[in-house]
């Protein structure tokens, strides 16, 4: 197939710039769940470090020894996620530092560090009222004297949680409870543990849950809030643009090489604007594998079209919005059966 996502690796590195500029003093830790939302997981890593990032964030221990290779011995890799035994083991290998929110996985991390006789880094979550998942307040100095207790397996390197931003009056009450646990581990342990609660929209809308670490990972591949800031409010631009090519042309419409299969959604039909050589037009149907867009003078086979992203008329939170504007909702996630071309 001919159709492919441009992803501009300067743009990327302009919003981390940006991202620094925002969050200072605290560090960046950049997100690269999902395949760096799709971006491609070793060349956004790869550049990052070349930009001095030297934290990322990861859902899990395999994503988390993925950017361990590529992103070189130096990097410091946080997995918020830990399955087995054998998750446990290869975070030792590779010095990955392992989010845990429950006694039960604590208690595991002791156990395979003694064992292999190596010291685990953990951050310990803390459940400020969002229930993801965390320990609950009346459980957190028990989770803490027992790090203390195992000062031999493991060090308390980090405090975090995840806030909801459902509302301000409910992020206020959770940043008062994460303050409150990080400054019980603080007096517990020595150096005290880095603190890190806010992600993307709270990182730059509110500068008092910044501390030490600010996870960021929509803002720094300019994927922005539904109904949030624009763009150029915030200072970040789309990293990656959906682009087709045409194979058959006519006046009436021109189809073009990607579909429902690739993450178009259908839904679009008749909502999104796209470019083509001759100016925007309009998106009138998606199939599984082929999509018309309303036709041109002179087009012809060959011709490239941009649906969605930081080229193209509509970015994809544009394109969530005008769904929800008729009441739809969507997540739009572009498949991994689509090149990703890098520039």
């Amino acid at each position: 197939m001919s159709a492919w996502l441009d992803v501009d690796l300067e743009v990327f590195a302009a919003n981390l710039a940006r991202i620094r500029e925002v969050a200072a003093p605290a560090r960046h830790m950049l997100v690269v769940k999902d395949d760096a939302y799709g971006h491609g997981l070793t060349p956004v890593v790869e550049r990052a470090v070349a930009e001095g990032v030297d934290w990322f964030g990861t859902f899990d221990v395999p994503t988390a020894l993925a950017v361990r290779r590529a992103g070189g011995p130096e990097c410091r890799i946080l997995a918020w996620t830990v399955y087995d035994d054998a998750d446990i083991d290869r975070a030792l290998d590779a010095s990955i530092d392992l989010g845990l929110g429950d006694a039960f996985a604590l208690d595991a991390v002791i156990h395979r560090a003694r064992r292999r006789a190596a010291r685990a880094r953990v951050h310990l979550k803390i459940d400020t009222g969002l229930h993801r998942n965390g320990f609950r307040p009346e459980a957190w100095t028990a989770a803490v004297t027992r790090v203390q207790e195992a000062a031999d397996a493991v060090t308390l390197t980090g405090v975090w949680s995840h806030i909801s931003e459902a509302s301000d009056a409910e992020d206020d009450a959770a940043r008062t409870a994460f303050v409150a646990a990080a400054d019980e581990a603080a007096a517990a342990v020595s150096p005290a543990p880095l603190r890190h609660l806010a992600a993307s929209a709270a990182s730059f809308a509110r500068p008092e849950f910044r501390f030490d670490l600010v996870r960021i990972g929509a803002f720094a591949y300019g994927i922005r809030p539904d109904g949030g800031p624009s763009d150029e409010r915030l200072g970040i631009r789309p990293v990656a643009t959906l682009r087709a090519t045409v194979i058959d042309a006519g006046t009436e419409g021109a189809t073009v090489d990607v579909g429902a299969l690739d993450g178009l959604d259908s839904r679009l039909a008749g909502l999104l604007r796209v470019g083509t050589p001759a100016g925007e037009r309009t998106l009138r149907a998606v199939d599984a594998t082929t999509a018309t867009v309303q036709g041109w003078p002179d087009a012809r086979p060959g011709d490239v079209v941009t649906l969605l992203g930081g080229d193209a008329p509509m970015t994809a939170t544009d394109a969530a919005e005008a769904l929800g504007a008729i009441g739809e909702q969507v997540v739009l996630r572009i498949s991994p059966r689509l090149p990703r071309r890098y520039r």
